[in-house]
């Protein structure tokens, strides 16, 4: 993306996501990926007290689940 001044921007991709935005990037529920975490298809992590889900665990999940279909 070019800005009105002439500048090249390129948005950041996350490499993880608070809950919320896993829900929103995946399409899926957060009781969705809370249960999906639960039951360990899906792994996260904790940083103090907020639970992120690297951006490659959603892939992972959602490929296994299209090869499952």
């Amino acid at each position: 993306m070019v800005t009105g001044d002439g500048f090249q921007v390129t948005a950041l991709q996350p490499i993880a996501f608070k809950l919320p935005d896993a829900a929103a990037y995946s399409g899926l529920s957060r009781t969705c990926l809370y249960n999906r975490i639960r039951s360990g298809e899906i792994q996260s992590f904790r940083v103090g007290g907020r639970r992120m889900i690297f951006r490659s665990a959603i892939d992972v999940f959602l490929a296994r689940q299209a090869d499952a279909a």
